[in-house]
């Protein structure tokens, strides 16, 4: 029975919404609010919105400095220090070069033991020169000097050769033994009954065990166990991350914030436009550079931080230009070596020549490594397709070069100072025509400058942001007219998002039938949706982090410039929906780690009360029906109830 709730669930989930014109009821218009401008209602939302009114709540959440933050996710955010880390600091402090303690022990070479002399006739003398030079040292050095000749060299020097085997096998021996001590196991540091607690303990076993450890020892075991069994010890499991690979942790400290942040912020509507605006300007952590292998892995978080959350509900233009000079865009589409061809010949423009931004040419990277790979266009099309005009938005190859020409010396200093800079050696300083405007020749870095304020203002770009956004936050295929209100008021007020949004919240289209229950929540949107909903206690994301690239969206992972769909056909895969329901399954259960569920909550509650509480509604009649034949048979407490509305399609709308 619960494969006919699965089934119903996929067609259901693709079944057109009713008209745009019609409205919804007071109740309907309240969880309409906060299953948009939320990651889904918690216990008591619905009676807030109710007491604020539906038009202050919205609007408080459009200023989101005037909401107290919940101190609850300050406490949980405290841990993660590389989010309030600057870019130079997280590359050297975060580095397996400077920082990863499974060291490899170096033996002690050649030339440090003996003079140039003696050496040239250990390594390459006769056979007597040799002899006579490890007869002169003493034994301990002679042993040193020995361990490191070549078998061969060995071979024929046979008045040495067993003395040389058995210093060769002891110096083996004692870089063994010096490469344990630096990287021990679970034996060595823990007593057999300490190593079975920390393999197979339960919560509170593992807890007694760390408790009783020294301070020292801690991040060394934690080291060494799977990171799901530190769920109660979030610290501990990222200080034992921080010992086997530092780069990792950065990108893990992003991921467990955004979830944390949707889960606990008071400020969801901030919240969910980051997630939105991120996925419109996205970049891969996973790109590799050849400069610096994975350098974006460190960059993204202070992308995040520094590009996207400042101008979520300014200026389109600033959001825009932030992107575009964050080093993580940068290397993400190529434009940090992107150089107009024989730029580094240009007279005055020459490397090394002036000084811009503050910083003088010579210590941006040599543009004899940039050289041979000439314009790239990546960010010049990017920019356009993507970012501003769209598809369609009226450009043509001709205005992809010349952007890519304008944005020339956008770059970096260096992988071990990532910061934008302007590079004049490496830019194009002939004329220009963007979009039929004409950009003068020697511009400099103003070109960019220009580009950006061409593509923020022009229509194109008005009604493609203000479609992408009505597909966030009303239905997939939004109504033509609501698109064209947004536009317009995003050309009046010189793309201020706020007013572009208040457009869309206050029109009759939002609160429609047409909106109702219309998009199909991503599995971010679910997993988050779903342990609001239960109210539950989360102490550590990792696993919900998991659970939620187990479900299709590996969060910072998406490997093309497009970002994550924005609507729903994507998520409906039979596999898909199955992997919701099994996690609706052990969610309920109180099986997912980090994340704790009050058993009180639902207990002795029937099914239309449990719908009700999860769903903040009672639960449709094709739900009610599908759900009561699962329930045929089977012990109805209230885990697996609660279960079965989490993986409805009344759940997995919003």
């Amino acid at each position: 029975m619960k494969r006919l709730v699965l089934m119903i669930s996929i067609v259901a989930l693709g079944t057109a919404s009713g008209p745009f014109d019609q409205r919804l009821s007071k109740d309907q218009q309240i969880l309409q609010a906060l299953n948009r401008l939320t990651f889904g209602p918690r216990p008591g939302d619905l009676e807030e919105v109710r007491r604020l009114g539906i038009a202050k709540w919205i609007e408080l959440q459009m200023h989101p400095d005037q909401i107290p933050e919940n101190p609850a996710l300050e406490a949980k955010l405290k841990p993660l220090e590389t989010l309030r880390m600057a870019l130079p600091e997280i590359v050297k402090e975060y580095t397996p070069q400077a920082n990863s303690m499974m060291m490899m022990v170096q033996p002690v070479r050649l030339n440090t033991l003996l003079p140039q002399e003696d050496l040239r006739k250990v390594q390459m003398g006769t056979a007597e020169e040799r002899t006579a030079v490890l007869k002169s040292l003493d034994p301990e050095k002679r042993r040193q000097v020995l361990g490191l000749l070549s078998p061969n060299v060995l071979a024929y020097t046979p008045e040495f050769k067993k003395e040389g085997e058995e210093a060769r096998r002891t110096q083996q021996q004692e870089m063994q033994k010096e490469f344990r001590s630096r990287n021990p196991q679970l034996n060595d540091l823990l007593n057999p009954d300490q190593v079975n607690v920390a393999r197979s303990g339960n919560k509170d076993q593992l807890l007694a065990l760390f408790a009783y450890l020294d301070p020292d020892k801690r991040p060394l075991v934690a080291s060494l166990l799977p990171p799901d069994s530190l769920a109660s010890m979030p610290e501990l499991r990222r200080a034992g991350q921080f010992r086997q690979t530092p780069r990792q942790v950065v990108s893990e400290d992003l991921k467990e914030a955004k979830v944390f942040r949707a889960l606990y912020s008071n400020r969801q509507l901030e919240e969910v436009l980051v997630d939105f605006w991120f996925n419109h300007f996205n970049v891969d952590q996973s790109k590799n550079v050849r400069q610096s292998q994975n350098l974006v892995h460190l960059l993204i978080g202070n992308y995040e931080r520094d590009a996207i959350r400042p101008h979520v509900l300014g200026h389109f233009k600033d959001l825009l230009l932030a992107t575009a000079r964050h080093p993580a865009m940068l290397y993400y589409l190529d434009n940090w070596e992107s150089v107009a061809p024989g730029a580094f010949s240009i007279g005055p423009f020459a490397p090394n020549r002036g000084i811009v931004n503050g910083v003088a040419n010579s210590i941006i990277p040599s543009p004899i490594s940039r050289q041979a790979h000439g314009l790239n266009e990546n960010y010049g099309r990017e920019v356009m397709e993507l970012h501003t005009l769209g598809v369609n938005g009226g450009y043509t190859q001709e205005d992809v070069i010349a952007v890519a020409r304008c944005f020339t010396g956008w770059t970096v200093r260096g992988p071990d100072d990532p910061r934008y800079v302007f590079a004049p050696f490496m830019h194009d300083f002939d004329e220009k025509i963007v979009l039929g405007h004409k950009i003068p020749a020697g511009g400099s870095e103003q070109d960019g400058l220009q580009a950006i304020d061409i593509l923020a203002h022009h229509p194109s770009t008005a009604k493609f942001i203000s479609r992408k956004l009505a597909q966030r936050f009303v239905a997939d295929d939004p109504p033509q007219a609501l698109v064209e209100r947004m536009s317009q008021t995003f050309l009046k007020t010189d793309g201020d998002l706020r007013a572009v949004l208040a457009t869309m919240f206050t029109s009759p289209e939002f609160f429609s039938e047409g909106a109702w229950q219309a998009k199909v929540k991503s599995p971010f949107e679910m997993v988050v949706s779903a342990v609001r909903a239960m109210g539950a206690e989360v102490s550590d994301t990792f696993a919900l982090v998991q659970k939620i690239g187990d479900l299709g969206q590996p969060l910072y992972n998406k490997l093309e410039p497009t970002g994550y769909p924005n609507t729903g056909d994507a998520w409906l895969s039979t596999v898909g929906v199955v992997g919701r329901m099994n996690f609706s399954a052990a969610l309920a259960s109180g099986l997912v780690s980090g994340v704790t569920v009050n058993p009180s909550r639902l207990a002795g509650k029937e099914f239309s009360v449990i719908a009700r509480d999860l769903l903040g509604r009672d639960a449709s009649a094709e739900t009610r029906v599908a759900i009561e034949k699962g329930l045929e048979g089977k012990e109805q407490t209230p885990p697996f109830i609660a279960s079965m509305v989490l993986s409805s399609p009344d759940f997995q709308r919003r």
